[in-house]
């Protein structure tokens, strides 16, 4: 069985994997150390900055995944994006003002760090997965710590741009969730062979002018990228491989929200609440209901009706005939 260790490892989804051992697991966050620790009792865990750990006295796993922070490089944070022109010639953080934010995007720098200190011990790690937000890709360092990662010529590398929706594992089903992810994959070249990507990034999708599923292709629409996210606002979209069809966009399946929402919950409705909404969230909740809501009429006044009416149906008279 493979050994696994699970950097900046939050409550252990990204590594509960099958045919694979947990072995050792760090955050600087308590809770979240707390978390994991009580879904992997019987790994061992780091709490701490990493960044200033000796990862020379970290055990050594077959397969290394790490999730650094992705806030600092994230668009949501509300800030301007700073770090696609950070200092030439100077370490990329360290004109940072923010410390917070020099410190998470210094947690890049751990990946090579660790695999390196793998390689000096004479057992390099087997493989790995980075994964972050896709502006990550934007970072002008990025060349630089792609190269690193390669450790020279040791470690093959593959960029892969994915949303979760269109994940498919072995054992479960997709995640009911659009997020659109970075991951760099890499694997030793000494292992001989490389990862079936086609088996799992080429979702299933009907394609209407084939009449028939087929197995998706990614395409971007700029030549020359190879990060971004999905859609038709996005960078990259899906298309059918068949050339009956000249390649039609396809929509990969998903598994809709509603699949996980346990509707026999009894839960308490927004109207009846003694607290009230904030005014964004009473704008969204319009919002959704001008969007997906079906309008009714209902009887009002002095009538025989008793039950709402869908507008789609012949408005009933007030009063029978």
């Amino acid at each position: 069985m493979l050994t696994l260790y699970d950097e900046f490892a939050g409550i252990g989804g990204s590594t509960a994997v099958p045919g694979t051992r947990l072995i050792f697991a760090a955050n600087h966050k308590p809770d979240a150390v707390a978390d994991h620790a009580s879904n992997f009792p019987d790994a061992d865990h780091f709490e701490g900055d990493v960044a200033r750990a000796d990862i020379t006295t970290f055990p050594r796993a077959d397969i290394f995944w790490a999730s650094p922070s992705c806030p600092p490089w994230s668009n949501a944070r509300g800030q301007r994006r700073d770090f696609d022109h950070s200092t030439q010639g100077a370490l990329f953080w360290e004109d940072e003002p923010d410390p917070e934010t020099k410190r998470a995007r210094a947690l890049m720098e751990e990946v090579p760090r660790y695999l390196n200190a793998m390689i000096l011990r004479g057992k390099p790690v087997l493989c790995g997965v980075v994964e972050n937000v896709v502006e990550c890709r934007k970072w002008d360092q990025w060349s630089r710590w792609l190269a690193e990662v390669r450790c020279g010529d040791l470690y093959e590398v593959r960029v892969i741009a994915i949303n979760s929706m269109h994940v498919q594992t072995v054992r479960s089903r997709r995640a009911p969730q659009s997020c659109n992810r970075l991951f760099v994959a890499y694997w030793l070249k000494s292992l001989g062979r490389r990862p079936n990507w086609h088996k799992w990034l080429r979702p299933r999708a009907y394609c209407a002018v084939c009449d028939a599923t087929v197995t998706a292709l990614q395409v971007f629409k700029r030549p020359g990228v190879d990060m971004g996210t999905y859609g038709r606002n996005g960078q990259y979209w899906y298309r059918c491989p068949n050339v009956r069809c000249r390649g039609a966009i396809v929509e990969p399946e998903v598994l809709p929200a509603a699949a996980v929402i346990d509707w026999s919950l009894q839960a308490r409705r927004i109207a009846d609440r003694d607290e009230l909404l904030a005014d964004a969230t009473m704008q969204r909740t319009l919002r959704g209901i001008q969007r997906y809501a079906m309008p009714f009429t209902v009887p009002a006044g002095g009538t025989w009706r008793t039950e709402p009416a869908s507008v789609q149906e012949p408005r009933r008279a007030h009063s029978p005939c």
